[in-house]
């Protein structure tokens, strides 16, 4: 028996590889341990309509610690086990301070994903063209991000702010340090703005809570800033080979890189 009962996995960067698809190799190892009735579950920055093709595929993955925690779904039975939103005079907050950098703003809420129609014509300048079908099969293009906001108040969990430069991130990231915010940088230019207190670790918590473990018995696999505090809170942290340097010093194993099955690897050793 595998002293760890349950695998949380981030997805871009680490079960998706750099053509944001799952490998053959990996979807055959998660599904074996699914059917070992070891529960799954993504862990990830992306909400419900950003998964549509991954959860038609992946179909023995249960849950879901979505929206970089604020939203924990059971995918078998559709309901929300926890849900954290944000205040919406906060969120307008945050479009403001985006948009004096000119940032391209994007809002996740309970089931939708928000973008301007202006932004979509400028992913390349932000550096998020990488995720260009995903927006044009999944989000919703809308004339005015505001008006967007007041018409999903209390539904809004997460604000990403995607930058011109690193720089302007950095101002992003001083100009809402004193409002009621988790911030944490993620791809090249992207600020996540989740509610205070939120995070992938409150979230995989809730879940733990749900399916009756601990975070002890947790394996959470990832590579970003944005997975460091989930993976300093589970008992076996693990890195992919494509991680930041400050997750593989957190992490107590290494793994390949997410273009060469690193997840496989992990399930392997880790759940004999």
């Amino acid at each position: 028996m595998a002293p760890y009962k349950l695998l949380a996995l981030d997805m871009d960067g680490t079960l998706l590889n750099s053509q944001k698809e799952v490998s053959p190799r990996t979807a055959e190892a998660i599904a074996q341990l699914a059917a070992r009735d070891i529960p799954i579950a993504f862990c990830t920055g992306r909400n419900v309509a950003e998964l549509g093709p991954y959860l038609d595929a992946l179909t023995f993955v249960r849950y879901g610690v979505l929206v970089s925690g604020a939203l924990v779904r059971d995918f078998s039975t559709g309901d929300i086990v926890a849900s954290y939103p944000h205040d919406t005079q906060t969120v307008l907050k945050v479009v403001e301070a985006g948009q004096i950098e000119d940032a391209m703003v994007h809002i996740l809420a309970v089931e939708e994903s928000l973008i301007t129609i202006r932004d979509m014509g400028r992913l390349d300048d932000v550096h998020m063209d990488v995720y260009r079908p995903l927006y044009e099969s999944c989000a919703r293009h809308v004339d005015d991000i505001r008006e967007a906001v007041l018409a999903h108040e209390g539904e809004m969990l997460k604000v990403n702010l995607y930058h011109l430069s690193p720089e302007s991130r950095a101002r992003s990231r001083a100009r809402l340090q004193d409002l009621p915010l988790t911030l944490a940088d993620a791809e090249t230019t992207s600020l996540e703005c989740s509610p205070l207190g939120v995070s992938k670790a409150r979230g995989l918590a809730a879940l733990c809570a749900h399916v009756g473990c601990t975070l002890d018995e947790v394996v959470m696999v990832g590579d970003a800033e944005n997975d460091l505090e989930v993976l300093r809170a589970v008992g076996m942290p693990v890195a992919m080979g494509n991680a930041v340097p400050e997750v593989k010093r957190v992490a107590r194993l290494q793994v390949a890189d997410c273009d060469h099955d690193g997840i496989a690897e992990a399930v392997n050793r880790l759940f004999p």
